[in-house]
């Protein structure tokens, strides 16, 4: 008989990274991830395909699996229908059902496709896997191409659908994400970037366009400091692409929380990318949707 199978992935706008787990004894063992690249510019069919043959690639022959997937919002996840639109990611998806999209290609139920909130699953990760520390309290930020938002209270893990949350001249997304770094450095230095990983990759125009951590340390604390007094969180996780920027950014952002009397800590994720793959895997054993 065939083991028990389920791949677990997180999906942004710049990647798709898939984890096998198998079953063994009571529970489910990773054994294996791959992470690709992805154009979420491409049209509607050469995204599916793409996630198709990562998702094909992580499965046996006549292997028989079910498939749980961490998506950006805007989406309905009960139904499995994308609802991004304006979010300069993914736009030939909208009002795609991706869950029959997928069935089709992968040769799966539909039942057998399951999604949740990339950020939710990100802090559900964090709070099964990863270390709390006894925070009963915390929020999740995943910072990439856009923002993810999520709250932990006690041991339930919420959307907190704080991208779409009024910020200065707009929405927090506007500030937080890595097209506000591309078009800052756009800006100021007359330099074209792709995103923050060569900002920091690049000596010269990490050179010329260093201040924009400050910057963004500035915007990062006025978001926390908006939402602390409705929050109260103990703590703060940061997760997603731009994250892995933080010793450029996190010395400032504590400055400027402590001189705004916000005295608590913010820690980027030691899973990475795998929280949000191991909060995929949960809402197969929680009603966590």
């Amino acid at each position: 008989m065939s083991k028990n199978v389920i791949l677990a992935g997180d999906i942004g706008g710049s990647h798709i990274s898939i984890g096998r787990f198998v079953e063994n004894s009571d529970s489910f063992l990773l054994d294996n991830i791959q992470r690709t690249q992805i154009d979420s510019y491409a049209s509607k069919s050469k995204i599916l395909e793409e996630w198709a043959v990562i998702i094909r690639n992580m499965v046996h022959q006549n292997e028989i699996f079910s498939l749980s997937l961490a998506m950006p919002a805007p989406f309905d996840y009960e139904q499995g229908i994308c609802l991004i639109q304006e979010q300069g990611k993914f736009k030939h998806l909208y009002n795609i059902n991706i869950r029959n999209e997928l069935s089709g290609l992968l040769g799966i139920y539909p039942s057998d496709i399951k999604f949740i909130n990339d950020a939710k699953a990100f802090l559900l990760g964090e709070t099964f896997f990863g270390q709390m520390n006894g925070a009963e309290t915390v929020l999740g930020l995943t910072l990439g191409s856009g923002l993810g938002s999520s709250i932990k209270k006690d041991r339930q893990v919420v959307d907190g659908e704080l991208w779409q949350s009024p910020f200065r001249d707009g929405i927090a997304e506007d500030y937080l994400g890595s097209t506000w770094f591309v078009n800052w450095v756009k800006r100021e230095t007359g330099i074209q970037v792709n995103g923050v990983k060569e900002i920091i990759q690049n000596r010269e125009i990490l050179d010329k366009a260093g201040n924009v951590f400050d910057v963004f340390a500035d915007n990062l604390a006025e978001f926390i400091s908006l939402h602390y007094p409705k929050i109260q969180m103990e703590k703060v996780v940061l997760g997603g692409n731009i994250s892995l920027s933080s010793p450029y950014f996190l010395n400032k952002l504590m400055d400027n929380l402590a001189k705004k009397e916000i005295n608590i800590p913010v820690e980027v994720s030691q899973l990475g990318e795998k929280s949000a793959i191991y909060g995929a895997l949960t809402v197969f054993f929680e009603n966590n949707n």
